[in-house]
């Protein structure tokens, strides 16, 4: 402390600076009226006063700025604080801070919530939080200074998800004392869709791998001793054409689902009349149905005739449906197209296209007398190349490509709705499409 300082600090235990002289000038106009010496005495301890109160006077007005400097100090540190605590807890990832002894001493609100249990996680230690040895060794590495990153599985929320780990020294300060930052970051959905990637990518080329290699099979012996029998080199055109049929169709419903799967192509609303849609689908599917002795029949409610929506995304949903119904459809059967109205929720995780506000959403059913799915089969059968039983479809049927009913899914998720099934094994099958905004 400087000597101004203790000069203020022993004025201030003697009282204020004007006590002194005010005593003086008292005792001396008391004397000054016996003695009128004393008035002089008496005007100079006046004076002393007088300066003395002004001195005084200008010291608590310095104090009182020094302190309204230091509230204001205080106010913007506290207004700091609370703002760096809403960013934290704003953010959706978990923040971990610890001191130089492990402890935590600042955890984000996403920390509390998925790795606490909602439970206030400052003075627990990270080694109590985390049972993982190697989480323990990154945070006590960081600490001593050394960065580190990891990807981890961790329970979280009662669930294994695939969490990326940075831990990251603090640097030492009076204040700090050292310690780290650990932030994890949740790549579960990430990974999942790297796998999903390079499932496609292995059974898409499995799918091409078996009719190129049956064409080449093909050419190859018409290449050998077959060329003179007319009888093999019937077949085994045939054989050709068929899988190069298979090939074109493989082809298309890939290049279907990469064009559903783009944000590229949104949706084209437009007025479309389902009774035209359904004919033109029943005439496609004429051969088939006349072999099998199938008849598609559509029940449509006046108020769903004319709806607003994209005629070909709908047109690839009616198709794939009706599709899978003849397949799996007994002969001699019936396959029930009905549209009605229906109240639809929008689906945050698929929102409707622009312009689809009308009041009303569309139920869409295509239901066959058929083989039906499993139980256990029926959650997986909107997934890419998943097919039940490839012998399910008999009756000589080409089997399709495993793709129908994901250009299904994704086609519904374009238009902002969903789809489901409803089947008995060996009794028949319903699948359901929802749309919103599209009726009235």
């Amino acid at each position: 402390m400087d000597d101004a300082g203790v000069t203020r600090q022993a004025d201030d235990a003697a009282g204020p600076n004007w006590v002194l002289p005010a005593s003086v000038c008292a005792s001396a106009v008391v004397i000054a009226m016996f003695l009128p010496l004393m008035g002089v005495i008496a005007l100079g301890a006046l004076v002393w006063t007088l300066v003395a109160f002004r001195r005084e006077r200008r010291d608590l007005q310095e104090a009182e700025w020094r302190l309204r400097r230091e509230v204001r100090d205080l106010q913007s540190i506290r207004t700091t604080h609370e703002r760096l605590r809403l960013v934290l807890d704003a953010a959706g990832t978990p923040i971990i801070a610890t001191d130089a002894d492990g402890v935590i001493t600042v955890a984000s609100r996403s920390a509390a919530r998925t790795l606490g249990g909602g439970r206030t996680l400052t003075g627990v230690r990270f080694d109590e939080l985390f049972t993982q040895a190697d989480l323990h060794e990154m945070e006590r590495l960081a600490r001593a200074g050394e960065p580190g990153r990891a990807r981890l599985k961790l329970p979280v929320e009662g669930e294994l998800r695939t969490l990326v780990v940075s831990a990251d020294p603090l640097g030492r300060t009076e204040l700090s004392g050292g310690g780290c930052v650990v932030t994890l970051r949740d790549v579960t959905e990430l990974v999942k869709a790297g796998e999903l990637k390079a499932d496609f990518a292995a059974n898409a080329s499995h799918e091409l791998r078996t009719p190129i290699a049956s064409i080449r099979g093909a050419a190859e012996t018409l290449q050998g001793p077959a060329r003179n029998d007319p009888a093999m080199l019937q077949r085994l055109i045939g054989i050709v054409a068929n899988n190069a049929v298979r090939l074109e169709a493989l082809v298309n419903d890939l290049l279907d689902l990469s064009k559903l799967e783009s944000a590229e192509s949104p949706a084209v609303l437009t007025e479309v009349r389902l009774a035209d849609l359904c004919r033109a689908q029943r005439e496609q599917f004429e051969p088939v149905c006349t072999r099998k002795r199938l008849t598609i029949v559509e029940e449509i409610d006046p108020a769903c005739s004319v709806i607003l929506s994209d005629p070909t995304l709908l047109d690839l949903i009616l198709r794939n449906l009706i599709e899978n119904a003849t397949k799996f459809a007994r002969e001699d059967t019936a396959i029930v197209v009905r549209a009605l109205p229906a109240p639809i929720p929008g689906d945050p995780g698929s929102p409707a296209p622009p312009g689809a506000t009308r009041p009303g959403g569309l139920r869409l059913t295509v239901t066959d007398k058929g083989v039906g799915i499993p139980l256990a089969h029926q959650q997986r059968i909107f997934e890419r190349f998943y097919q039940v039983d490839r012998a399910r479809t008999g009756g000589g049927v080409q089997r399709g490509t495993g793709l129908g009913l994901a250009i299904v899914k994704h086609a519904a998720r374009r238009l902002g709705g969903r789809v489901g099934v409803e089947s008995v094994y060996q009794q028949g099958t319903t699948m359901i499409v929802e749309l919103p905004g599209c009726v009235g």
